[in-house]
């Protein structure tokens, strides 16, 4: 059952949502119509419906939407409006989730902007608490996790980065990730990352990385790319620091199938041998747990020289 709220300003009776809405067909709707502005004002703050109809005869539908949204309505707002582009170009530029034109209403019309738009709604909400319990994970997780974009700029870390690596994320977000790992390695990140965008999977390896104080932090390092409508915009990073004994087995590894000139298959084959040791495992597991990529922020970096 979804529940409507209806803001019934409409002065066509032909043509009256209100109307429409009673034929059989919208039976899954329990539709609250409100009239004067006490009770819209009553409606707006219940924050109880679905979805949120505004029908006006009067030109005021966008004042009506803005006094809900100033109200902290957050549902949906679907608005009934004359055929007239700049109309309706205005009201989506406003925030309003979708545009019904007077002269074309319709039962199924109504009933299907309506679904529509609740069905888009809960997929957003889903979204958000799906990124908020991600973050809960990441923030969490004994894993260094960050991110870069494709010229090597940090785009995020975890709290665990911050603390590991002993760079707040003011401090680290903008600058280059090379700053992060010990200059013998850099190649080495950079191979991963070459690597990566080429093979589209991820791969381990060990990688000395450095703190703020110049300590080093020997770990196994996953790498795979983050991908946006088909294309590769950022580099995820699982950093596992490593025990003694884990360090020999990825050593081992790298000694056994990684020296010299290899074939693919050769690589391929190592790179499965890595995968299955237990650091690479720990590694790929962070990577699980966080669904690829969430920041923790969107801003943009500040008090960065540009290279």
């Amino acid at each position: 059952m979804i529940s409507i709220l209806l803001i019934d300003h409409a002065i066509e009776p032909d043509r009256r949502v209100r109307e429409l809405l009673a034929a059989p067909r919208a039976n899954n709707f329990k539709v609250d119509r409100v009239v004067n502005y006490r009770e819209i004002l009553k409606g707006f703050r219940s924050k109880a419906y679905d979805v949120c109809l505004i029908d006006s005869g009067f030109g005021n539908g966008l004042k009506l939407f803005a006094l809900g949204r100033g109200m902290g309505c957050t549902a949906p707002v679907v608005l009934v409006t004359t055929n007239h582009a700049a109309e309706v170009l205005e009201a989506i530029r406003s925030g309003v989730a979708d545009c019904l034109i007077r002269d074309e209403l319709d039962a199924p019309r109504i009933e299907r902007a309506i679904c529509y738009v609740v069905e888009q709604a809960q997929g957003a909400t889903l979204q958000i608490e799906r990124e908020r319990r991600y973050l809960a994970l990441l923030d969490n997780a004994d894993a260094i996790i960050y991110t870069h974009d494709l010229k090597g700029k940090v785009t995020s870390i975890n709290r665990a980065g911050e603390r590991l690596i002993a760079y707040s994320e003011r401090e680290i977000l903008g600058a280059h990730m090379s700053q992060l790992v010990e200059p013998a390695y850099r190649a080495r990140v950079q191979n991963m990352i070459e690597r990566t965008l080429d093979a589209q999977v991820q791969i381990v390896e060990r990688v000395e990385f450095l703190t703020k104080e110049g300590h080093n932090l020997t770990a196994a390092v996953g790498v795979h790319p983050i991908y946006r409508e088909g294309k590769a915009i950022e580099i995820q990073v699982i950093v596992t620091a490593l025990s003694g004994l884990e360090v020999s087995e990825l050593q081992e590894a790298r000694d056994l199938f990684g020296g010299g000139r290899v074939g693919r298959a050769r690589r391929n084959t190592m790179s499965q041998f890595t995968y299955n040791s237990k650091p690479a495992r720990k590694a790929h597991v962070a990577s699980e747990m966080t669904g690829g990529f969430i920041s923790r922020s969107s801003h943009p970096p500040l008090n960065h020289p540009q290279s």
